[in-house]
């Protein structure tokens, strides 16, 4: 039997095959929750999720707003805030989904 080596981010528990890319992912993480925070403290009105999503499109794309703040606002034609979702995420998600509606059905019959 082989062994593998994984890493798990501390922030959202995703597995890694190599440490390089579990600290990359855990650094993007901690940008995303200061610039949240950020947005947060100067913009009223946005809730959690709002939040979260511009934080990690800010973070995930920093190099390409980095650019843009330097002269090229074309850069940011090119973001992508499309994030991996590992197929046992999806089937964890819609199982709990499921759950929580037959919970919610059985409370209001």
């Amino acid at each position: 039997m082989a062994v593998r080596a994984l890493w798990q981010c501390d922030r959202d528990g995703k597995m890694f095959t190599s440490k390089k890319d579990a600290d990359a992912h855990d650094q993007m993480l901690e940008l995303a929750e200061a610039i949240a925070n950020a947005v947060n403290e100067n913009v009223v009105g946005l809730n959690e999720t709002q939040l979260d999503d511009i934080g990690r499109l800010i973070a995930r794309n920093k190099d390409l707003f980095s650019k843009a703040f330097k002269g090229k606002p074309n850069e940011l034609e090119k973001l992508d805030f499309a994030e991996e979702v590992e197929t046992n995420e999806l089937e964890n998600n819609t199982e709990k989904k499921q759950k929580d509606n037959i919970t919610q059905l059985t409370k209001t019959a």
